[in-house]
Parts: C-alpha cells; sequence; structure tokens
C-alpha cells in the first residue's frame, strides 16, 4: 500500500480559518475624533461587553510615542475609568484602576467612550 503525503483539505482549510480568525483579532479599528487637532491617532484594539460595562484596549499613534490603555466605560452614567497604561505594549500594562470620571466632550477618551457604547 502507498502512503500519500498530501495534507487533507480540511487541515488545510482549518488552517487557513484559525490564521484569519488570529489577523481579526488583532486587527486595529480606527477611533473617529469628533474635534481635530490631536496629532495623535487612535485606534481600538480589543472591546468586551459586560452588561452596561465596556471594557476597552487601545492605542494612541502619537508624534513622538505610541501608547496602550485599557479602560472600562459606564455606558448608561457615560463616565469611564482607566485601569492602566503602557508605552511598551498591551502586555506590559500594569492594572493601576482610576476613580471613575466624567468624561470631557470632544476629549479621545469622550471619542472612545461614544465609540464603544454605538458598537
Amino acid at each position: 500500500m502507498k502512503m500519500n503525503n498530501t495534507i487533507p483539505v480540511v487541515v488545510v482549510i482549518s488552517l487557513l480559518l484559525l490564521s484569519f480568525i488570529d489577523i481579526a483579532a488583532t486587527a486595529e479599528i480606527p477611533i473617529p475624533r469628533s474635534v481635530p487637532g490631536d496629532k495623535g491617532k487612535y485606534f481600538l484594539l480589543d472591546m468586551q461587553k459586560n452588561g452596561d460595562i465596556v471594557a476597552a484596549l487601545h492605542k494612541r499613534v502619537g508624534v513622538d510615542s505610541v501608547g496602550y490603555t485599557q479602560t472600562e466605560t459606564n455606558c448608561v452614567t457615560m463616565q469611564m475609568r482607566e485601569l492602566g497604561y503602557s508605552e511598551e505594549s498591551p502586555d506590559a500594562i500594569k492594572e493601576n484602576p482610576t476613580k471613575w470620571f466624567d468624561l470631557v466632550p470632544g476629549s479621545s477618551k469622550s471619542d472612545l467612550a461614544n465609540f464603544v457604547c454605538k458598537k
């Protein structure tokens, strides 16, 4: 009996789907700004909704640095708290939660909250 060394089509399709899921999970979604003038660009990297609370990870690409921030937003009260920040990577964020705070209209955090609460 002769062995066939071809990879079954099901395995190839499965590997392609897994690589697509991985790419989709790391997609950067631009966060629209409501007020012009900020030289930074903002991107949503991850978001998870649990009731009225949305946990989000976003990236700010500035002129001189890149920063990663983990936040929680209460979409009913439109208050936010910052859970942590790092200029290294999302994995380097050390949790240091702030108190819940009101959002300033037109600020990057207000734009983030409005963006994730509509999703």
